[in-house]
C-alpha cells in the first residue's frame, strides 16, 4: 500500500508532499535532502528495523558511500528531532535502525494531532525523571543486551567519583568502555565514557595527560555528540572546550554552544544547570552565572562540592566577595590545592582578601606555598585555564596579591 503523504509520528509530521519533516506548529525542521531521504525510508517503516544496507541502497542508489555517510544523516536526524532525538530513532547495535511507531498516519494535522503532542510531552516528562545525573544519563537509542548494560553501569560506577587519587578505577572502566565500543561503535553513552576516562586523565595533574589525552577525549566525546548522545556529551564537551589545559584546544564560544544544547535537551538535569554557569562565570556573564548556579542548588539539595566550587566562583567575579568566603570556606581543607587544574583555594584566598580579611587570606596563601607549583601571580594565571573574562581575572588576581602572592 502506498505510504500516506502526510505521516505523524512522535510530534512530528513528515510532509512528503512537500518534501520537508515539520513541528507541530507546522515550522519546517531543516534537513539536508540526503538527511531528508533516509527520515522518509524510516518514516515509511516505522516500528520496523530498516537495514544500513537497506538505507544505503534505498538512499544512495548507484552510489558507493561509506557507512560514515548514513552517520552523518542519522546525526542529522536526530538533531532536528530534538531532545526527542535519540528516543525516536533507536540504534539497533550492528544491524540498522529503526524510527518508533507511536502514532497514527493521517492526511491532515487534526485533532489527533493534539493527542499526540500531549503524548509525547508526557513521555519527555517521564523519560526527564528517570534520568540519572551525570554519568548515569540513560541512552534510548542504544537497547543493548543485559552483559553491556551491565559492564556500562559498572564503568559509570568507577568514573563516577571524578576521585584524582582513584586512577586505578579509571584504568579498570577504560577497558571496560574500550571493549564496548569495540562490539558496538554507535553506543553514544559509551563513547562519551571513555573520552571521559582521558579528560580525567588531563584534568587530574598528577596523571600527566597531555595533548594526546586531551585530543582523543573530544574526538570520543564529540563522536558521542554526533551519535545522539544527549546532554551529557554536550555537557562534557563544553567542560573540555572551557578547560582544556592547551590554549588552541580551548575555545569559549564552543563550551557556551555546548552547555546551553545541554540544558536545552534536559532543563531540569542541575548538572547541565551548573557546567552552564561555570561557562558564563569564566566568561564574564556573572549576573547569569549566580542566577544559573543558584537554580541548580536549588535541584539538588546535596550538590557536590564542584557546585560549590562554581557557586563561589560567581559569587566572587559579581562582586560579592563576602558570599563567595562562605561558600569555599565550607570547602577549605587538605584537598584545597590538590587533586585537578582548577583549584578553588586560590579563589578561597581571594575573597578572603576582598572581604577585608587579610589575616585569614594570608594564611590560605601560605598553606598553598606547600601543596601547590605556583609561586606567583603570574604562574597561578596560567594554571586558571578557561578564564577568557580579563577585568574579572584581573580582579580576582589583585585579591591573591594584597593577600601577599608574589607578583
Amino acid at each position: 500500500m502506498e505510504a500516506p503523504e502526510t505521516i505523524l509520528v512522535g510530534g512530528f509530521v513528515l510532509n512528503r508532499a512537500r518534501g520537508r519533516l515539520e513541528d507541530r506548529t507546522g515550522a519546517e525542521c531543516a534537513l539536508r535532502p540526503k538527511s531528508y531521504r533516509v527520515l522518509e525510508l524510516l518514516f515509511i517503516r516505522r516500528g520496523q528495523l530498516v537495514s544500513k544496507d537497506d538505507l544505503i541502497r534505498e538512499a544512495w542508489p548507484d552510489v558507493i558511500v561509506s557507512d560514515d555517510s548514513l552517520a552523518h544523516c542519522i546525526s542529522d536526524i536526530r538533531r532536528a528531532l530534538g531532545p526527542r532525538g535519540a528516543e525516536l530513532l533507536r540504534t539497533v547495535p550492528r544491524r540498522g535502525y529503526m524510527l518508533v511507531e507511536d502514532d497514527v498516519s493521517l492526511k491532515t494535522p487534526d485533532r489527533r494531532w493534539r493527542s499526540a503532542w500531549v503524548g509525547g510531552l508526557a513521555l519527555t516528562a517521564a523519560a526527564a525523571s528517570l534520568a540519572l545525573w551525570w554519568e548515569r544519563e540513560p541512552d534510548l537509542s542504544n537497547p543493548v543486551p543485559e552483559a553491556a548494560n551491565s559492564a556500562m553501569l559498572l564503568a559509570d560506577e568507577l568514573l563516577d567519583a571524578r576521585d584524582w587519587q582513584r586512577r586505578e578505577d579509571n584504568a579498570r572502566a577504560r577497558t571496560l568502555l574500550t571493549t564496548m565500543v569495540r562490539d558496538d561503535p554507535e553506543d553514544a553513552q559509551a563513547w562519551a565514557s571513555l573520552g571521559l576516562t582521558y579528560w580525567l586523565e588531563v584534568q587530574h595533574i598528577s596523571w600527566g595527560g597531555g595533548r594526546r589525552e586531551i585530543a582523543q577525549a573530544a574526538e570520543m566525546v564529540e563522536r558521542a555528540v554526533s551519535l545522539g548522545g544527549g546532554a551529557r556529551a554536550h555537557r562534557l564537551l563544553a567542560e573540555m572546550r572551557l578547560l582544556a589545559p592547551f590554549p588552541e584546544m580551548r575555545s569559549p564560544l564552543d563550551a557556551m554552544s555546548h552547555a546551553r544544547a545541554a540544558v536545552t535537551i534536559n532543563p531540569e538535569d542541575p548538572d547541565n544547570l551548573a557546567v552552564l554557569a561555570h561557562v558564563m562565570a569564566l566568561t564574564g556573564r556573572d549576573a547569569e552565572a549566580v542566577q544559573t548556579i543558584e537554580q541548580a542548588l536549588r535541584r539538588n539539595p546535596s550538590p557536590p562540592d564542584w557546585y560549590r566550587h562554581v557557586a563561589g566562583m560567581s559569587y566572587l567575579i559579581g562582586g560579592n566577595p563576602a558570599r563567595a568566603a562562605e561558600t569555599f570556606g565550607s570547602l577549605h581543607g587538605a584537598g584545597t590545592f590538590t587533586g585537578t587544574r582548577w583549584w578553588p583555594g586560590w579563589l578561597f584566598a581571594a575573597s578572603l582578601a576582598q572581604s577585608g580579611r587579610m589575616e585569614e587570606a594570608k594564611a590560605v596563601i601560605d598553606a598553598a606555598s606547600g601543596r601547590r607549583p605556583e609561586r606567583s601571580i603570574a604562574a597561578v594565571a596560567q594554571s586558571l585555564d578557561g578564564w577568557a573574562d580579563r577585568a574579572s581575572l584581573d580582579r580576582f588576581l589583585d585579591g591573591l596579591r594584597r593577600a601577599g602572592l608574589p607578583g
